[in-house]
C-alpha cells in the first residue's frame, strides 16, 4: 500500500525516467537519461567513465525490469512502475541494496568528473539538471547541503544512497531525499 507523499515521488521519478514522454519506459528511456547524464557533464559518451556509467544504469535497469514489467511486454507503465517500486523497495529490502548500490556507483563514476571519489557541489548541480533543467544553484545548494550528512562539502555514494533510499521508501515529508528529483 503506498501514501499520497510515495505516490507523489514515484510519479515524479516515472516522469524523468520517461525520456520520450510516451507514457511508459524502457530500456531506451535509461539509455536517453544516460546519454543526458553525461552530456550535463560534458562527458564524451564513447569514454571509458561514460560506457562504464551505461553499463551501470542498464545493468540496472535489467534488474529492476524483471520485476517490474508484470504483463512482459517490454515496456514498464506507470502502474507497473508505481506498484512493483513500492513492492520491491517500500521497506528498503535486499532488492533495494543489490540493484541501487551498484547503479550509484556506476554514476558516482561519471558525476565526479575529476576522479577524486566524491562529489562537490558544482559535480552535483550538473548532474541535477539532467534529471531536472530548472533547478537552480541555489535549490542544488539547498539540496546538497541537506544530503551531506558529515558536511565535508562532498558527497559519498553511502550519502547519495540514503537520499535515494529516502525517496523511494520514506514517508516522512521532511527527508533530504525527497528532493532528488526536485521541489514536489
Amino acid at each position: 500500500m503506498t501514501n499520497d507523499l510515495l505516490d507523489r515521488k514515484l510519479e515524479r521519478a516515472f516522469s524523468h525516467l520517461d525520456a520520450d514522454n510516451n507514457g511508459v519506459i524502457d530500456e531506451h528511456d535509461i539509455i536517453a537519461l544516460g546519454t543526458r547524464l553525461l552530456s550535463a557533464l560534458g562527458e564524451p559518451q564513447d569514454s571509458p567513465k561514460a560506457l562504464a556509467a551505461i553499463d551501470g544504469l542498464v545493468g540496472f535497469w535489467q534488474e529492476l525490469f524483471t520485476e517490474l514489467d508484470m504483463d512482459r511486454d517490454g515496456k514498464v507503465t506507470p502502474e507497473e512502475y508505481s506498484l512493483g517500486m513500492t513492492r520491491l523497495y517500500k521497506d528498503g529490502g535486499e532488492a533495494y541494496d543489490r540493484s541501487f548500490r551498484p547503479m550509484a556507483q556506476a554514476l558516482l563514476t561519471i558525476v565526479d568528473t575529476n576522479g577524486d571519489g566524491r562529489i562537490s557541489l558544482e559535480e552535483f548541480h550538473k548532474a541535477q539538471t539532467a534529471f531536472d533543467t530548472k533547478l537552480g544553484p541555489e535549490a542544488a545548494e539547498a539540496f546538497f547541503a541537506r544530503i551531506d550528512k558529515n558536511h565535508d562539502g562532498y558527497l559519498s555514494v553511502d550519502e547519495l544512497l540514503v537520499s535515494v533510499r529516502e525517496y523511494y521508501t520514506g514517508d516522512d515529508e521532511d527527508a533530504p531525499g525527497n528532493l532528488l528529483f526536485g521541489e514536489l
